[in-house]
């Protein structure tokens, strides 16, 4: 909410209801609904996002936020916080062509682990043997004006 506040001199609204978004970003002329999926570094290997299929929206107007935390004093690639900006439409086609895995004991939810690369300075979802390459996506705000 702070970076669309202040960065992006966006207002930021929050639903009553949470029905697979968090926020609603009105700049310009434009409004934009985002869902935030926050994770702590696991096992200093990854990050690990569950997405619930009955609760997903597709538009093109719709973006998930992946938030990547860095716990203590720590960073990584320099930040405390690292942001994957994905447009929704994006995500449904990952879907759609099998790239995403669903979680085993319930196949309504899609385990999204993202494996940071410092050295490289790349993000990459991999699970069950997928992968996708995330670095596009890394901190980029840009779509959201």
């Amino acid at each position: 909410m702070e970076y669309l506040s202040k960065v992006k001199g966006c207002s930021v609204y929050v639903p009553l209801v949470d029905r697979g978004i968090d926020l609603i970003a009105v700049a310009r002329k434009s409004f934009y609904q985002i869902q935030v999926k926050t994770s702590k570094f696991q096992r200093a290997s990854y990050f690990w996002f569950d997405l619930h299929e009955r609760k997903m929206v597709y538009t093109r107007n719709t973006y998930y936020i992946f938030v990547c935390k860095i716990p203590g004093r720590h960073k990584l690639m320099g930040k405390k916080s690292n942001f994957i900006v994905v447009p929704s439409l994006k995500i449904r086609g990952w879907i759609a062509q099998g790239a995403i895995a669903r979680k085993q004991s319930d196949r309504e939810i899609f385990n999204i682990f993202i494996y940071p690369d410092d050295a490289k300075r790349t993000w990459t979802y991999k699970n069950k043997k997928r992968n996708i390459d995330f670095t596009p996506y890394w901190n980029r705000f840009e779509p959201i004006k």
